[in-house]
């Protein structure tokens, strides 16, 4: 699987970095927005994941400001981690790109688990902080073992 990057540069706040354009239901959003959150954060709105809800707006996907660090969610103030930074983000993704698909039309449970085991090694491997409950990567290996990722 090819992954299409873009760099995102976002002049009044100094952040500079690549991103894919899109991996499975990720998607980058044409003009990036900051999200000021209640507790005084600022988000940057880089991208989405999944279609839009009855309001227009999916998960969006963000760069915190003032930590670096990439998280999700459906509205500002409640989001989960995604990856420690921009640049782990891409890691995960590419490397993930690299062993896709993660099993066969066809397979079974078995090789679903299987392939969803080799996902969540890459993601420690790379970025063992993106790895924990209820965070974007442990949901994913987790869908990974429902059998939705082999290549048609």
């Amino acid at each position: 699987m090819d992954i299409d990057l873009v760099r995102i540069v976002v002049e009044d706040s100094g952040f500079d970095f690549v991103v894919p354009v899109e991996f499975f239901g990720y998607r980058v959003v044409d003009e990036v927005e900051h999200v000021p959150t209640d507790a005084g954060r600022t988000l940057i709105r880089f991208g989405t994941i999944g279609r839009p809800g009855p309001l227009g707006v999916g998960v969006s996907v963000f760069v915190d400001e003032e930590t670096g660090e990439v998280v999700s969610g459906m509205e500002p103030d409640d989001v989960a981690p995604v990856n420690t930074s921009p640049a782990l983000f891409t890691d995960c993704v590419r490397r993930l790109a690299d062993i896709f698909p993660f099993y066969a039309e066809g397979s079974d449970p078995e090789d679903w688990e299987a392939g969803a085991q080799k996902v969540e090694e890459a993601i420690r491997e790379i970025d063992s902080a993106a790895y924990q409950e209820g965070a974007f990567w442990y949901e994913f290996r987790w869908d990974v073992t429902m059998g939705d990722f082999h290549a048609a």
